[in-house]
């Protein structure tokens, strides 16, 4: 390992204080164009935010009415489609009421009548099977 070297010492320089013989600078008064060219970009700039602000509120108030005119239209879309919707199934419910009926009826039908019957039945709940299928894609 080298040895290690002394530190050297470092002379201090004297710090001297100045007379006070300076008065400090007084603060000029700003000048009249300085203060009004500030306050006219300032005025500027206050009329453009708010020109901005109220463009703004404006769109607000158009989406705010094009939100409003869609859910009038979709409720009543709803509206309509529940209307649709009470008819088909009321329908069905009648063409249901009709087909047990027919079938209650088959029972008392001679031999002959039997087959005509009961294919005029087969047809009406094929029928009646196809508006179910349908109206259930339809609605859902």
């Amino acid at each position: 390992m080298a040895a290690a070297t002394p530190k050297r010492k470092v002379a201090k320089k004297r710090v001297t204080k100045r007379p006070a013989t300076k008065k400090a600078a007084k603060k000029r008064p700003p000048n009249s164009k300085t203060v009004a060219k500030k306050m006219a970009a300032k005025r500027a700039a206050a009329k453009k935010r708010t020109t901005q602000q109220s463009k703004l509120d404006q769109q607000i108030k158009a989406v705010s009415k094009e939100i409003d005119r869609v859910e009038r239209e979709g409720k009543k879309m709803l509206k309509d489609a529940q209307t649709r919707y009470e008819k088909t199934v009321k329908q069905l419910h009648s063409e249901k009421a009709r087909l047990e009926k027919q079938v209650g009826s088959l029972a008392s039908k001679s031999e002959l009548a039997y087959d005509d019957v009961r294919k005029g039945i087969e047809a009406a709940y094929k029928d009646l099977s196809k508006a179910v299928k349908q109206a259930y894609k339809h609605f859902s």
